[in-house]
């Protein structure tokens, strides 16, 4: 079991207060400000890297809202970048979105500000995270141990959660309805977010989560006994060789055994890294709206 680092609320509501700032209603295409997660840095923070933070720009994914599709790597400082709804949208939900990338990359707007920018028009406020990547070197080597790297980004994971809802008034979210998702390594760190949710104090723990072609083989996870599971979303593609869905199916079993309210999408068609799937597959190309109408049924949006 890891054991996950403790943070004082107190100071930490006050650094983030002092620095963050409302963020305005941008159009499809513009993407807000990116502010580090962290103000005064982490705690001790053991991601550090000899090369500097570095890009590359793919080509946008077909459909893409952002239409950019950019990817860091050797990321030490985690950001974030808030998307807010019209006001006359708004629905009350707030959702952390982790990318995926392996956690050696993080796969930004593909997988983080296309969804933000795609739920923002049924009322969501997204938070998009860019978390401390686990950049490696030659033959996928690690650059560290992930006793030492996965306390660091789940840490991140729920500062964003703390994040979201110690701004809630301002951002007219309901501080009850904030969750967190991610995509491949992303949903195992959304996964991780909620293992590890009882470690954290009150403002960090998700009300649901949802994960979209997650990592379940990946890095070991706690194990889920006796951890109380918010309302969770899983979808997957059946044809998916990265990330098997046959793993999803597995976890679903499990927590509609425990007794969680679960659901669960494996699309015929999708490979891995589907993100919206515009283009790319018919019926994958749905699973965003059956994330909205899944947040409906269990009651978390309104509209």
């Amino acid at each position: 079991m890891l054991s996950l680092k403790k943070l004082n609320t107190a100071s930490v509501k006050g650094c983030i207060l002092l620095v963050l700032a409302t963020v305005q209603p941008v159009s499809s295409a513009e993407l807000p400000e990116e502010k580090p997660l962290w103000p005064e840095g982490a705690r001790g923070n053991p991601i550090q890297y000899e090369k500097a933070e570095g890009t590359r720009a793919n080509d946008p994914a077909p459909g893409s809202p952002s239409e950019k599709n950019r990817v860091f790597r050797n990321v030490s400082k985690a950001t974030f970048s808030i998307h807010r709804p019209d006001p006359e949208k708004a629905n009350g939900v707030g959702l952390v979105i982790c990318p995926g990338g392996g956690y050696t990359d993080v796969w930004l707007d593909r997988e983080g500000h296309d969804l933000a920018l795609r739920l923002k028009e049924h009322g969501v406020t997204s938070l998009v995270l860019k978390y401390r990547t686990n950049t490696g070197g030659l033959h996928d080597a690690r650059a560290f141990p992930w006793d030492t790297y996965l306390p660091e980004v789940v840490a991140d994971a729920h500062q964003a959660l703390r994040t979201l809802r110690l701004q809630a008034d301002e951002l007219r979210v309901d501080p009850k309805r904030i969750g967190i998702c991610g995509f491949s390594a992303g949903g195992h760190l959304a996964l991780s977010a909620v293992l590890h949710a009882a470690e954290a104090d009150a403002t960090a723990r998700p009300d649901f989560a949802g994960l979209l072609y997650p990592w379940i083989g990946g890095p070991p996870l706690k194990d889920p006994a006796g951890v109380k599971f918010p309302p969770t979303f899983i979808m997957n593609a059946a044809d998916d060789k990265v990330t098997p869905a046959d793993k999803c199916t597995e976890y679903f079993l499990n927590l509609l055994k425990a007794g969680t309210s679960v659901e669960l999408h494996i699309y015929n068609k999708g490979n891995h890294g589907f993100d919206l799937a515009t283009g790319r597959a018919e019926s994958a190309a749905l699973w965003p709206d059956s994330f909205i109408a899944w947040l409906k049924d269990i009651g978390f949006a309104k509209n």
